[in-house]
């Protein structure tokens, strides 16, 4: 039975003038800040993982229970809905598959997964991925710093990769539209190309140290955290030169300033002896090669090409990231 129209007027009037609100819908805050993190550096952090041998990450006793966190229980790959990422031109919501293309062994992944996972996690606010990365370049030369007698050509391009993205945003992102940005971090993983050349090697602490510091300006974030994802390659047991060149990674914590702003994120703790002793033994030219590429794809300097070691280092590169976004800030009051 139909209410007629001036019994519904007074009803209405009646509510209002009764000194209750009518409920208002949910808006969303489009005040709340985007994270944004820039990942950057060599073939590493480009990524060479093969999403093929992710699986093995399950098998792990420490670490098996992450696939969860990547896989679903029907085997999909999850796709995370408050992590964004553009790399070199591919962008959307992140999953597996941003790594290096055209390999034969399908799609891959580079850190970016392991660490989004972790930033998704720790922030309510969406979090954004920038990832400029290109195989077999130093820092003596593509990404010298202009302080150090730079801009390198890689160095320029990084640049112009990060702010052309941030300015186009809401065109890559439409999600993010009406939010303002925030840079939150730099994560650096690269070392290959300066640690074969002695020279390079000893001259990498004084050059990164620089590139932080122009980074920081280029960007006016003179306290932006930085990790610096360690030359892992060997796990425990790494050759005479990568040794060398750690040590120089490590120098460039000592730089004033740096102390509780920059981290070394060890990456030698995610290395994988069951697929490097493969390797060694020859098993992934061999009869019994699918026992290698079940769990590897990849020579030793490109991580084995492992899934599970790509993975694991992108957690360490995130759980680094908190521990310096919680570190007092210089002024003594609390990062945010």
């Amino acid at each position: 039975m139909s209410i007629p129209s001036w019994i519904a007027l007074i009803l209405v009037l009646g509510f209002f003038h009764s000194g209750e609100e009518l409920p208002r819908p949910e808006q969303p805050d489009s005040f709340t800040p985007i994270r944004v993190f820039v990942l950057a550096g060599q073939s590493n952090m480009e990524g060479k993982g093969a999403v093929s041998t992710l699986p093995w990450l399950g098998e792990d006793p420490e670490h098996g229970h992450l696939l969860a966190t990547i896989q679903d229980s029907d085997g999909n790959w999850i796709e995370r809905d408050d992590v964004s990422i553009w790399y070199l031109g591919r962008h959307g919501q992140l999953g597996v598959g941003y790594g290096s293309e055209g390999s034969s062994h399908g799609p891959l992944i580079g850190p970016e997964l392991g660490f989004g996972m972790v930033m998704g996690e720790y922030f309510d606010e969406p979090v954004l991925l920038i990832k400029t990365a290109w195989g077999g370049k130093d820092v003596a030369i593509d990404f010298l710093p202009p302080g150090q007698g730079g801009p390198g050509p890689f160095w320029t391009k990084m640049i112009t990769h990060v702010k052309t993205v941030l300015a186009q945003r809401e065109t890559l992102f439409p999600e993010l539209a009406g939010r303002p940005v925030e840079l939150s971090g730099l994560v650096w993983f690269q070392g290959w190309n300066d640690m074969v050349d002695e020279e390079k090697t000893a001259a990498y602490a004084e050059n990164f140290s620089q590139f932080i510091k122009d980074f920081r300006e280029e960007f006016d974030s003179p306290d932006l955290p930085v990790v610096i994802g360690e030359l892992g390659v060997g796990g425990d047991a790494p050759s005479s030169h990568v040794q060398r060149f750690r040590d120089a990674q490590a120098r460039v914590l000592e730089t004033p300033g740096f102390k509780e702003t920059v981290k070394l994120a060890r990456t030698s703790t995610c290395w994988d002896p069951v697929a490097h002793e493969l390797f060694e033994n020859d098993v992934w030219k061999g009869e019994e090669k699918e026992r290698f590429y079940r769990i590897a794809s990849d020579r030793p300097y490109h991580y084995l090409g492992s899934g599970k070691i790509y993975f694991l280092m992108g957690q360490a590169f995130g759980e680094g990231m908190i521990e310096l976004l919680n570190m007092p800030e210089p002024s003594g009051s609390p990062a945010p």
